[in-house]
């Protein structure tokens, strides 16, 4: 992960991590910039969860008359680009 630098703007690079708390992990960073090499911290947290996994149990029921198929969202999945000439670049 990568963050800018507060004091001159230039990529900075995490160079390791530690968690505090079970949602929150400082990381260390050190700037890119040979002229400025600061090294400062940052917070990383959940703020929001969007959408929670699934329930073993419970079933999730398409409403009969909608012609709805389940798709993948993953790199190669049915609802990526690639799916419609199904070739995978090697």
């Amino acid at each position: 992960m990568a963050l800018k630098c507060p004091f001159c703007q230039a990529i900075s690079h995490g160079r390791s991590s530690q968690y505090e708390a079970p949602s929150v992990k400082r990381t260390y960073y050190q700037c890119q910039n040979l002229e400025c090499s600061s090294t400062f911290t940052a917070l990383e947290s959940v703020d929001t969860i969007i959408t929670r996994p699934q329930q073993e149990g419970k079933t999730q029921t398409v409403q009969e008359g909608t012609d709805k198929k389940v798709q993948t969202l993953n790199r190669y999945g049915s609802a990526s680009r690639l799916s419609s000439r199904q070739q995978i670049p090697v």
